[in-house]
């Protein structure tokens, strides 16, 4: 087609599928389940019969899915935001901290669901743009009065569908990018409201100039419903890059990087699939079985007639030379096995909160066992760290405002604790004069008692602010810093 919007790059459809898979791991049990036999395939799937159908309900239903890939996760993420990140502004950019998408979201909120994104599928996207603008006409009175702020949007991978570079000079800029978008249309009555495909398309076109045009989906084809607009900076000048961000688990570029918990999340599907042979397992042979030998077939009408009572105190009458016992299954260790291993693997994958190790380590060996994850999670919030402080120089673009902007996060994983002999032990250098009292501030930053975004100078300036105190005389004619008073 001439203008096919909806067309899909090679490598994006075939990563769609362990995106899906990876994503549907971290959300838990019900989306699994729901999934069917995508990930629990049908005993005697050739059996289509309404019995077979209904068994695999009740294995289905009995399986049990440990989410060890969503809560490695989510440890992950806390462990990001365990110390606050350092966010540096100019003045015109301070509402980024409480919204950054014109939608109540802040940088920090945005910035963890975004790492949680990365880990999940290695990949994700941020456009800055102005918030609900169209044709890119800003006039400074609406950014003053709030009507029109610079902003980021959060995409995540499936929904960057088709991307282009092109060389402009000594470097390769991004010439096209295309989004899909889900937005709320009101019904008729004003009511209900329902859901419509759009995709918007950022382009460089020929003259170097960035432009973006929307395109809707409807019912019988994709049409073009806002014309090329070329939306404009500070100084009322057109763009000439696309302001929208790569992220990614290896690196910021446009290639799709492998997903961190992928491998993960597949031994976490064949744990669940184990675990539905084993709950079956159990249930079909954990039931005691009754037999009887030596009944003839008047033996067997009564029996069927008086009921068969079984416990110490019931009898059971048999005939001359009969017998009854219980058949009980051997115990059978070898699916319980396949499941212990496959939470090992989970454990050496980095799944940190499956099994607590019995022994006591020390800070050197938990820095030594996590060093792999660290790596991978130090790489994945070095890269959101870069993007975010792109996107704030492109904010300030946007606005021309002036000043330093960056977005710092935390790379120490480490269990953060303070221990008051090294405090007092610090605290008596400063006051010795052997350790600058800069380097005291710097460590209550990193231990998160001191807001990592207070500088040295705002920390002395309230330090001085708060040392006025008062001033009391005692009873004595002693005033309260050890003077003399003058008074009678």
């Amino acid at each position: 087609m001439a203008n096919d919007v909806t067309f899909t790059r090679p490598e994006y459809d075939a990563a769609k599928s362990r995106w899906r898979l990876v994503r549907d791991v971290c959300k838990g049990s019900e989306t699994i389940k729901a999934a069917g036999e995508l990930y629990l395939p049908r005993p005697n799937a050739h059996d289509l019969s309404d019995e077979n159908k209904e068994r695999y309900k009740g294995y289905k239903a009995r399986a049990v899915f440990f989410n060890a890939t969503g809560r490695t996760k989510h440890s992950l993420v806390g462990a990001v935001f365990r110390t606050w990140p350092t966010l540096t502004l100019p003045g015109a950019l301070d509402y980024v901290s409480r919204d950054i998408d014109g939608q109540g979201v802040s940088i920090y909120q945005q910035s963890q669901s975004v790492i949680g994104h990365l880990l999940e599928v290695g990949r994700h996207g941020l456009l800055v743009d102005y918030a609900a603008v169209e044709a890119g006409t800003v006039s400074r009175a609406d950014e003053i009065a709030g009507r029109a702020r610079s902003s980021v949007s959060s995409y995540p991978a499936e929904a960057i569908r088709n991307w282009k570079t092109r060389r402009v000079g000594g470097q390769h800029l991004l010439s096209l990018v295309v989004l899909r978008e889900t937005v709320d249309v009101d019904t008729e009555d004003g009511f209900g409201s329902e859901q419509v495909t759009q995709y918007r398309v950022l382009r460089l076109d020929a003259a170097g100039i960035y432009t973006q045009e929307i395109w809707q989906q409807g019912k019988s084809a994709t049409e073009l419903v806002t014309p090329p607009f070329a939306p404009l900076n500070g100084s009322g000048l057109p763009w000439t890059v696309i302001p929208f961000q790569f992220l990614g688990s290896e690196n910021n570029d446009t290639s799709i990087d492998d997903s961190p918990l992928y491998d993960m999340a597949e031994v976490n599907i064949g744990h669940y699939r184990n675990s539905a042979d084993y709950e079956d397992a159990a249930f079909l042979m954990g039931q005691p079985q009754v037999f009887m030998a030596g009944l003839d077939e008047q033996w067997v009408k009564l029996l069927e007639e008086k009921g068969i009572y079984f416990g110490s105190r019931a009898i059971l009458p048999l005939p001359a030379n009969g017998s009854a016992g219980i058949l009980q299954a051997q115990a059978n260790t070898m699916i319980k096995e396949a499941m212990d291993a496959k939470e090992e693997q989970l454990v050496a994958l980095g799944a940190r909160l499956i099994e607590r190790g019995s022994a006591v380590k020390t800070a050197t060996q938990a820095d030594s066992d996590s060093a792999a994850e660290h790596s991978v999670l130090s790489l994945v919030v070095n890269n959101v760290s870069e993007g975010y402080t792109q996107c704030l120089a492109w904010m300030v673009e946007f606005t021309g405002a002036t000043g330093e902007a960056e977005y710092k996060l935390n790379q120490d994983f480490t269990q953060i604790s303070l221990d008051a002999n090294i405090m007092a032990g610090l605290f008596n250098a400063v006051q010795g004069g052997r350790l600058p009292v800069t380097d005291f501030w710097q460590y209550l930053r990193d231990r998160g008692v001191i807001n990592p975004e207070k500088d040295d100078d705002q920390i002395r300036d309230e330090l001085q602010t708060d040392a006025t105190g008062l001033n009391l005389d005692d009873e004595t004619g002693v005033k309260a810093d050890g003077r003399q008073s003058s008074d009678p």
